[in-house]
This record gives structure tokens, sequence and C-alpha cells, in this order.
């Protein structure tokens, strides 16, 4: 038998082999392979805030969902807008499944819009979970003369920004660019709490930020009205303000239209979880059935309610999905893009 037809035979006979090795034989595999080893979740960002905690909160549960039942562990790599993390599980820490990471929610969306700046391709990474559907908003305070988007549109509307690569910075210059309103982002707070705080004092009038986290630092500023929600980063309109438009509706153009669906779909990526591109597919498979009990477990879901925190979580599957389709990005779009936020 000529030697390139034997070694296509051989490659067949083994994936056969593959396909035919009973599942109940491949979860023991896996559980052979975990038991007794520990789990690291690597998180993107420093101790404290909302990544830290969903981590921390994984880590207690999640081991008990993995065949083995492995210990969990979580270890912090904040830097270079997250990408130091994605960078070092992507490249360089093990491939085996015993280190997972917990990135940023624009991990994604950098790739299309500054590739020089990482090393990782999100398609490849395993997307084992994701643990809130983010509803991005931009708010204002109760006092502020701007009451509406229409108002934004004509009257300059001072607003915190943290940085260039932040949301606070990017959707209100898109929308001074795109739908014609009149942001002044005001540059150089270092946090969340210096964003407010200054919000409070009256420095400027809003910002944009997440609904999920707002309600959980500041629930009395919703109960309470004490800031208006003037727009919405996401694909449809959230059934938690149903009357506010998302910057996809206010767009009036179809360049417009894609621009506000490209900066959405970071929402739905907004607490996620991935696995590094060497680990083998059956771990992959058992790490994301092992995520999809967890989000269920009634001792963490109380956890997180005590701590004000809530989930929408959403499968690796549907995960791996939104990312494939935000690098699917039209170029001359990614091009309008960059031109827009230098």
């Amino acid at each position: 038998m000529p030697r390139e037809l034997l070694q296509k035979v051989c490659g067949l006979a083994a994936c056969l082999s593959i396909c035919l090795t009973p599942v109940g034989a491949r979860a023991d595999a896996v559980a052979d392979f975990y038991r007794g080893k520990t789990v690291t979740l690597n998180v993107a960002s420093g101790v404290g805030g909302g990544y830290d905690y969903f981590a921390r909160a994984l880590a207690k549960h999640m081991g008990k969902y993995i065949p083995g039942n492995p210990s969990l562990i979580v270890q912090n790599m904040p830097g270079a807008g997250g990408a130091r993390m994605v960078n070092f599980a992507y490249g360089v820490g093990p491939q085996d499944g015993t280190l997972l990471g917990v990135p940023l929610a624009p991990t994604p969306m950098v790739q299309v819009l500054d590739p020089a700046s990482i090393s990782y391709d999100a398609t490849k990474l395993h997307w084992i979970g994701n643990l809130e559907q983010s509803v991005g908003i931009l708010f204002v305070w109760h006092a502020s003369p701007t009451r509406s988007m229409a108002d934004a549109m004509a009257r300059v509307t001072p607003l915190a920004g943290s940085g260039k690569s932040s949301a606070t910075y990017q959707m209100p210059v898109l929308a001074n660019a795109l739908l014609g309103t009149k942001f002044k982002v005001v540059l150089g707070y270092t946090s969340a709490p210096d964003m407010e705080f200054a919000i409070e004092k009256g420095e400027v009038d809003g910002r944009q930020a997440v609904w999920q986290t707002l309600k959980a630092t500041h629930p009395n500023w919703i109960v309470e009205g004490k800031v208006r929600f003037i727009a919405q980063s996401v694909l449809a309109r959230s059934p938690l303000m149903p009357q506010t438009p998302t910057f996809i509706e206010l767009a009036t153009t179809g360049e417009g239209k894609r621009i506000f669906e490209f900066m959405a779909l970071q929402n739905e990526t907004g607490r996620t979880i991935f696995a590094p591109p060497g680990v083998p597919a059956d771990r992959v498979a058992a790490l994301r059935r092992a995520f999809d009990a967890a989000v269920k477990d009634a001792v963490m879901l109380s956890e997180l309610e005590h701590a004000g925190m809530v989930i929408e979580p959403s499968t690796g599957e549907e995960v791996q999905a939104t990312v494939e389709r935000m690098i699917g990005t039209p170029p001359e779009i990614v091009a309008r893009m960059r031109k827009l936020l230098e």
C-alpha cells in the first residue's frame, strides 16, 4: 500500500476510534485528569470589582460540577487594558485545562480595533460561558439640564471618562460623530467611584456605564430617580428600561447602525470565562457544562443576590458565536470606527 494512502487510512481509523469511544469513557478520562488538580482562574482586573467578584463566586462553586472535582483558585493579572492576562493564557500558560481566563469585556473588540496591541485570536479561545449580558447605559444626573438625547444634541453636556480605550470615552465620541450630540468627555478619572463622586458634586453631568453595576453600587440612585437613562448600548431595548432608546435606533445611517451594533455586541460578553486554545475538546465540553450547572447553583445564586449581584448567563457556544460575529465585522466599518475614535 502506498505510504500516503496508508497515512490516510491510519488517520481515518484514529478519528473513528475517537468518535466511537463511549461517552462514559470520555467522561472518565476528564475526571481522571482533573482529580486532585487545582484550576487557576486568571482575572484580567485587580482585586475587587465585578470581574473579580464573579470569578471568586465561580471558584467557590464550579469545581463540584467539573468531573474529578478539582479545586479552583483565583489569581489576579491586571495590566495593558486586560490584554496582559489574555496574551499570557493564549501563548504562555498551560494549555491542558488547568488555567482559565476571566477577561475584560472589550477583549474581542480590541482585536478588531487595535490588533497590533495584542497577541491572541479571540476566535481560537474556547469560550466557556458568560455570567452577565450587560446593559450599557448613558445616564445623566437628575439636576442636569440634559434630559434626553435630543437635549444632548442641543447643548454641551460634560461626561466623566476614564480613558480613550474605555466605553466611557468611546460611546459619547461615537454619538457626537454619528448622532450629532455635543458630549464633552472629561478624561482622567481613575475609577468608577471617582467618576460617580464627580457626578454627585456637579463636576460633570453623567457618564457611560453598565446598568447592572450601577444597580449594585448605587441602588438608591435608581430607586430615588437621581439619574436619567438617555440611551442604551444593546442590540434591542432591555426590559429594564423599555422607554430608553438604543444607540442603534437613534442612528440614521446604515454605517452608524453597524458601528453601534459592534459596540453593543461587547455587552453580550460582559463577564465571560474562557479556556486557552490548546485545551482538548472533551475538557472544553466538560467545563462548559460545569459552568452551565454552576450558574444554576442555588447557594451561589443566593450569595450573589445577597451581594446585590444579578447574573444573566449565556452558554459557551452562544459566546463563541457572538465573538465570531464581532471579529467578522466588515473592514470598512472597522476603518470608520478607528477614524472616529482617533
